[in-house]
């Protein structure tokens, strides 16, 4: 009797695929913890070594409101600091070689910057790049100006408001004052006032005669009786900033054919949009 030949019994194929898988995630993990080994050997030598010790700090570019070593004394970095200490004293994108302590205490010193980019530059420099914030409008309240930027973030208290040709706006005191910081302002207050600027420069840009010079503020203290002062003698009362362009033709019209150069008083539009002016005097 003739013996069969017993062929050999081949594994399954999904237990092969199980047994690789098994394999290369064995093969992951052992490179990960090879790359955090070495990762971790390099932050310790780079710690200890005084290689890497902070020797020049550069600015990059030039901030308008200050300059380069008041940056660089309100960043804290010091020469002869370990650059790899420097990363992790406030911890932030260090994986970038990012000094988040140095952001952190220029953001909070200088209200004028908007971003900042502190960097270990290997193998003893540390780069400071700046981005300034742009003024946008003064507010008026309560006797304080206030110089913000598009963001209503609070700039300066008390500018010099002779060298700056921005909207000047009055609106209700914010209840918190803080350098570098947004204001707690309601969102129409501020909407409604560049819209009224903007019809004004619209309806200039279209006559001779120009309106915005004239203009010392817009007041938007009051949502129901937003307006405006001109030459610090008549106030305006548009009641709303429906029918602005109108409005705005109404009153270039009257100050200047129906308001005597030294009258004194109020103008306000009626609920019909017909404005109605009445002398400081009672006359």
């Amino acid at each position: 009797m003739k013996l069969q030949r017993i062929q050999d019994v081949q594994e399954p194929s999904h237990k092969k695929h199980k047994s690789k898988k098994k394999s290369k995630r064995s093969f992951l993990w052992l490179k990960f913890l090879l790359i955090t080994l070495l990762l971790a050997t390099t932050l310790i030598y780079g710690a200890l070594s005084p290689f890497f010790n902070i020797k020049n700090i550069q600015v990059k570019g030039k901030a308008m409101h200050y300059d380069n070593q008041t940056l660089i004394s309100g960043s804290g970095i010091s020469q002869g600091v370990n650059g790899f200490r420097l990363l992790f004293d406030n911890p932030g994108k260090f994986y970038f070689l990012r000094v988040g302590s140095a952001e952190s205490a220029i953001l909070e010193s200088y209200p004028y910057i908007k971003n900042v980019k502190a960097r270990f530059v290997l193998p003893s420099t540390v780069s400071i790049e700046v981005k300034e914030r742009e003024a946008a409008a003064i507010l008026i309240t309560d006797g304080t100006s206030l110089l913000i930027d598009t963001e209503e973030v609070l700039l300066e208290e008390d500018p010099d408001m002779k060298k700056l040709h921005l909207p000047v706006i009055k609106v209700k005191k914010p209840e918190v004052l803080k350098l570098g910081k947004k204001l707690d302002l309601h969102e129409s207050q501020l909407s409604a006032a560049y819209k009224i600027y903007d019809a004004i420069k619209e309806i200039d840009s279209q006559n001779q005669d120009k309106l915005l010079p004239s203009i010392d503020f817009v007041d938007v203290s009051d949502p129901d009786n937003i307006g405006f002062s001109l030459q610090s003698r008549v106030i305006v009362n548009l009641r709303g900033s429906d029918d602005l362009v109108y409005k705005l033709n109404a009153v270039k019209t009257v100050f200047a054919k129906n308001i005597k150069k030294d009258d004194r008083g109020r103008l306000d539009f009626t609920s019909d949009g017909n404005s109605v002016f009445t002398p400081e005097n009672g006359g």
